[in-house]
């Protein structure tokens, strides 16, 4: 593996930003304030992107292709500033480390790889290098998610792969009505769905649900001993076969499933816990973006949400039938776009907005958030092994990712399908769970979603 000293990258394994570089900036949206707002001690708001490779890696090539394709990201070589004019995105002097972590690495450089971003004095995003086996690699991209959502970090991947294999990346692809950051669904002209009643009904069931966290354990709360803050499980194929089959039957889809499967877990979860009667939201990121756009990384997602009570909870098909019904009315809707209308109210009270996400109020239970299917949301321009995208003599054997955990909402289940795998990433907050209470939750999870299998 190459690994050769370069002018433009610090012993810390940072890039040093280049004078043409620093010429942006970019006013933060009204979703980057609150992923940077709630912030905390314990609570970074980062949300990890991992792939799995096989083969002869070179991490100054990863370096090399991280510094051009950072070029074409301006806020993935930003650090946030506040002055007159508000939040702003400028220019920062370094761009983002890619550092490496040995196969006998201890805690204490484990912790330092995953640290928090100080976002105000260094760009938002870091790739984390670890060494899995004989040419067997993990690259872990770390977000801030102030900086991006999800599918922009996948973007920049493909376009960091496809430099990586000596290629051009996919050319940017913006829609003539979107202009900067999206604050609405495009159902929002739609005046049908403004008269729709039901927006007005979801409105006060919404503001008068009283959501819980999940229920603590007796387990020991401590550090946890592997090198990720998260797990994941690939879903067999035969699994994932059924479970279409069960969705078609269903009126709904595969992440109607696994949504309706994470609320069954938690309510059984906490039945265990002997906390039964406690309420449940999931909170769903939606994307906002028109289909087919491709453009510099950004935040363009709104959130949805689904509330159950107990009381709702004890028919399995039931609960999968009510999940697809709502998730048809939230593409209908706009709903998730509404979501940053309401923020926007806040963009020039930054105190209040800072002041209602430290309440010590549970607004949602868990976080489940369905990427997709990664290599349509990259569009890496390199060549292909068996379905798998191949850089450089690469071969990258599967990509998972996993949102940010936040106080009060203690469970992240991300879902992503790559070259035939649906795979379910898990993350929990661990000032209130313990790292086996994760393993746990993570088993008791993948046993509700086997269970609706035909």
């Amino acid at each position: 593996m190459e690994n050769h000293p370069s002018q433009n990258i610090s012993s810390d394994g940072t890039l040093a930003a280049e004078p043409e570089q620093k010429t942006h900036s970019l006013r933060l949206s009204p979703f980057d304030v609150l992923m940077l707002l709630d912030e905390r001690p314990g609570y970074p708001m980062c949300f990890f992107i991992e792939t799995h490779l096989s083969g002869d890696f070179s991490i100054q090539r990863l370096r090399n292709a991280v510094k051009i394709a950072i070029k074409r990201h301006p806020r993935l070589r930003s650090q946030v500033q506040q002055n007159k004019q508000g939040w702003l995105w400028v220019p920062s002097d370094k761009l983002p480390q890619v550092v490496q972590l040995q196969c006998s690495a201890d805690r204490e450089s484990q912790a330092i790889a995953f640290r928090a971003f100080n976002i105000r004095q260094e760009s938002g995003i870091r790739f984390i290098v670890i060494p899995e086996g004989d040419q067997q690699w993990s690259i872990v991209l770390q977000v801030h998610h102030s900086v991006c959502d999800g599918l922009a970090a996948l973007e920049f991947l493909g376009d960091t792969w496809s430099l990586y294999h000596g290629n051009k990346p996919t050319d940017f692809k913006t829609h003539s009505r979107t202009k900067g950051i999206q604050t609405h669904s495009d159902n929002d002209d739609n005046p049908n769905t403004k008269e729709d009643p039901q927006h007005a009904r979801q409105t006060i069931a919404f503001a008068t649900f009283r959501p819980s966290s999940i229920a603590s354990s007796r387990n020991k709360k401590g550090i946890s001993h592997t090198k990720k803050p998260f797990q994941s499980f690939i879903l067999p194929t035969t699994l994932v076969r059924s479970l279409r089959q069960r969705a078609s039957q269903s009126g709904a889809t595969t992440n109607d499933i696994i949504v309706a499967a994470s609320i069954l877990t938690i309510h059984e979860w906490n039945k265990r816990q002997g906390k039964a009667g406690k309420r449940i939201r999931i909170t769903m990121p939606v994307s906002l973006r028109p289909p087919r756009e491709r453009q510099p990384a950004s935040n363009q997602i709104g959130y949805a949400f689904l509330d159950r009570h107990p009381s709702q909870l004890h028919d399995r098909q039931a609960v999968l039938t009510s999940i697809a019904e709502a998730s048809r009315w939230i593409q209908y809707s706009g709903a998730a776009g509404m979501f940053l209308v309401v923020l926007g109210l806040f963009l020039n009270r930054t105190w209040l907005l800072r002041l209602i996400t430290r309440l010590p109020t549970c607004f949602s239970t868990a976080v489940v958030s369905n990427i997709g299917t990664v290599q349509s949301r990259m569009k890496a321009n390199v060549p292909k092994t068996n379905g798998c995208n191949s850089p450089g003599g690469l071969i990258i054997t599967n990509i998972t990712g996993v949102p940010p955990v936040r106080p009060g909402t203690a469970l992240s289940v991300g879902i992503t399908a790559y070259c035939g795998q649906l795979t379910i990433t898990t993350m929990i907050d661990s000032s209130r769970l313990a790292p086996d209470d994760g393993i746990q939750l993570t088993a008791l999870l993948q046993s509700q979603i086997e269970r609706f299998a035909v």
